[in-house]
């Protein structure tokens, strides 16, 4: 799961606190009274909520100050089982008041009926007319909002600028220049039977997709109600023959492997490309300072390609009797003060307005943030991802196992079926 490769964000980001004074506002006055006769709300989040400077620190002592005869107890969960956990909760109808999910997550528990319904408290929350838009889709159901964006992660090229300025190459601003510029590395440096212009693994389809819908295509679209799986549209077409084009060229990367541990390939030095979560310059001790990033090339020059927005939402279980004062605190935590903290720290904020916040090398992975994409709202995506569609479509291709045009043909109709 996507989320679960966060808490190995970048450390090398110094945290940076923010100081702000917090005014004391409640959503009504039925809020404060419910504050009165509640003793305790429970915050099950992440681990990575400890990296976000003093946000979560801030934001219980302004809570607290408004709302002194109500405790906060925060819970830390891991991804591996806060899911089977929050599933047991929701049976036995008690547990945690607020819950974060991975954005892919969400959608389940929405259609379920398992969450709030937050859609009236919207106006409410600082900064939500220009939410990031892949989180603001995750926590959205039916034209209802049930998950609140929290924070997020984006991708764009590492590159080792030594590499490039040994041989001459400016950064590219669209993806002809970006193969040009692979073409020149791999002719430079290719004789290495290990060395990757663009390391691209055949199954890493968060860079696959990125390239379908930088064409306008789609994984999936709904007609009638009914989802369609849409890899075999002419623009997805186009968009997985870019990708097989920078994997048969540019790639020696396993073409039936996973991005999983790319990092570590970029850390044996052989590597001059790579698309990579801005967290994974953390983890490259051998390549040291020589690395930046650069957002993806559109194939519109000066345009980056749409890049798959990972990250959290925020969410009150359906359950809770204290939904407004649950709501409250999440909207403490996510306001204007804290989102600052949070940028600071090295994450990318829930909003577009606050991305130029992340300066220095990390800022192209946040301008990456302003142009994503999401995985299709069905509420049986998770059967697609379970069922490794994409990947398979995608090892078919980088094999050479199937044409491209085969490969999809047989994904959509998997996903078609698997979807409804």
């Amino acid at each position: 799961m996507e989320a679960r490769m966060r808490t190995l964000r970048a450390k090398s980001i110094a945290a940076i606190g923010v100081t702000a004074l917090l005014g004391a506002v409640a959503f009504s006055g039925s809020t404060v009274a419910q504050a009165a006769t509640t003793k305790t709300i429970t915050v099950w989040l992440m681990p990575d909520a400890k990296d976000f400077g003093t946000a979560l620190e801030d934001t219980n002592a302004a809570f607290s100050a408004a709302y002194p005869s109500v405790k906060v107890n925060v819970e830390f969960q891991t991804w591996a089982d806060h899911l089977k956990k929050l599933d047991a909760a929701l049976v036995a109808k008690k547990g945690p008041d607020v819950v974060e999910f991975g954005n892919t997550e969400v959608m389940k528990y929405s259609a379920a009926g398992a969450l709030a319904n937050l859609t009236s408290y919207k106006p409410s929350f600082g900064n939500s007319g220009t939410w990031l838009k892949a989180l603001q889709d995750a926590g959205t159901y039916e034209g209802k909002l049930y998950a609140i964006p929290y924070y997020a992660g984006a991708r764009a090229i590492m590159y080792r600028p030594s590499l490039f300025k040994a041989q001459g190459i400016s950064v590219p601003k669209s993806y002809a220049e970006f193969l040009a510029a692979g073409k020149k590395l791999m002719g430079a440096y290719g004789s290495d039977k290990d060395f990757s212009a663009v390391y691209l693994p055949g199954k890493y389809w968060y860079a696959a997709m990125s390239f379908v819908y930088d064409e306008g295509g789609a994984i999936a679209t709904k007609t009638g109600g009914k989802w369609v799986g849409s890899l075999d549209s002419d623009e997805a077409i186009r968009g997985l023959n870019r990708f097989k084009e920078v994997s048969d060229t540019l790639s020696k990367a396993d073409k039936s492997g996973t991005e999983a541990a790319q990092w570590e390939v970029f850390n044996g030095e052989k590597v001059a490309m790579s698309y990579s979560n801005g967290w994974e310059s953390c983890c490259i001790p051998k390549v040291g300072t020589d690395w930046a990033f650069f957002p993806m090339p559109s194939i519109k020059a000066g345009k980056a390609s749409p890049a798959f927005l990972g990250g959290s939402n925020l969410a009150v279980p359906s359950y809770s009797p204290n939904t407004k004062l649950a709501s409250t605190w999440i909207r403490y935590f996510t306001n204007t003060t804290q989102m600052k903290t949070i940028a600071l720290s090295g994450a990318i904020p829930n909003n577009t307005r606050m991305l130029n916040l992340i300066t220095g090398k990390a800022a192209p992975v946040a301008a990456a943030a302003k142009n994503s994409w999401f995985v299709p709202g069905a509420i049986k995506w998770v059967d697609v991802e379970n069922a490794n569609t994409l990947q398979t479509m995608l090892a078919d291709i980088a094999t050479g196992k199937k044409t491209v045009a085969k490969a999809a043909a047989d994904a959509s109709a998997e996903i078609t079926k698997l979807l409804n």
